[in-house]
């Protein structure tokens, strides 16, 4: 497997990468446009599908609407061992097209499914797109779909031994000064935002060191910029702002992989946030650091 995993990268394709994004993209807000989510929730459902995955759909209910988190499964060799997963969420912000936020998200996670599909896996990994992570009117508490999930996992006992989440990965800028550090954060952090950013917390801090080992060897190109927050990032809480919290709170080993988002994008959660706007050799670089870090976690 490790002999091969070049090969196997070099199947990772920047078209498909922009054309997933283009099928994401649009006002998609759970609450305010429901019909728009549910055609994102069927075609990442059929694109699972057609990488001839095991899919199945977990419906909750909020508010009177049933929204689903999509779950695809690649069954591992070992028995009973603890699984591998990653993540992304589908929906938008309110009046935003949430290319970024989180359009670049998914097409990373449905173009390693598509890779990922075609080989074979000591362990069980699943892809999983979470539906209502951004914030609704009706309540003061997001990450809905992923607190869902991990409320059944923890009830049928799953165990998990790395979570990645995708949350916002296609935006770079270049410009001295382009970045900006959340209050708090005591690490050298550039000031060019260029990199990536893998958040992690003491429960997490291995797979964060694995994730930079590996993705150093198999995508060089792509700068890494990890942060292990204290407290589980209670006193910095923009370190929680997205699915990987959800997994903390149940004591699930998980990372965030992100641009920054807001730290970074001057269109995030604005109807600024465009296709145009990404940077799809950063997009393609994530998706080569991640499917080479599953394809050595998964084999272990």
């Amino acid at each position: 497997m490790i002999s091969s995993i070049h090969e196997i990268l070099s199947d990772i394709s920047v078209e498909r990468l922009k054309g997933y994004v283009k099928s994401i993209e649009g006002l998609r807000h759970g609450w305010e446009n429901y019909d728009e989510i549910e055609k994102r929730a069927k075609f990442i459902e059929n694109t699972f599908r057609s990488f001839e995955l095991k899919v199945e759909n977990q419906y909750l209910s909020f508010h009177g609407k049933t929204y689903r988190n999509i779950i695809a499964t690649m069954e591992g060799i070992k028995i009973n061992s603890e699984n591998i997963l990653l993540g992304a969420h589908y929906d938008a912000a309110w009046g935003s097209p949430g290319a970024d936020d989180n359009g670049s998200g998914v097409a990373v996670l449905l173009e390693a499914a598509n890779i990922l599909s075609k080989q074979n896996f000591n362990k069980t990994v699943q892809f999983v797109a979470f539906t209502l992570e951004e914030p609704q009117p009706q309540t003061i508490h997001f990450l809905i779909g992923s607190d869902h999930f991990v409320k059944e996992a923890k009830k049928s006992k799953k165990r998990y031994e790395a979570v990645f989440i995708l949350e916002s990965v296609g935006y770079t800028d270049k410009a001295e000064g382009s970045q900006v550090v959340p209050i708090f954060v005591r690490i050298p952090v550039p000031r060019k935002g260029d990199f990536l950013g893998i958040i992690a917390n003491r429960r997490s801090r291995h797979i964060m060191d694995a994730f930079y080992s590996i993705s150093r060897e198999y995508s060089p190109e792509l700068k890494i910029v990890t942060y292990k927050v204290p407290l589980s990032g209670r006193i910095i809480p923009e370190t929680r702002f997205s699915d990987h919290a959800s997994f903390w709170n149940y004591g699930y080993p998980a990372l965030m992989l992100t641009d920054t988002a807001m730290f970074r994008n001057p269109h995030y959660h604005t109807h600024r946030d465009s296709f145009e706007t990404l940077d799809f050799t950063f997009i393609f670089n994530v998706t080569k650091a991640v499917v080479s870090v599953i394809l050595m976690l998964g084999n272990n």
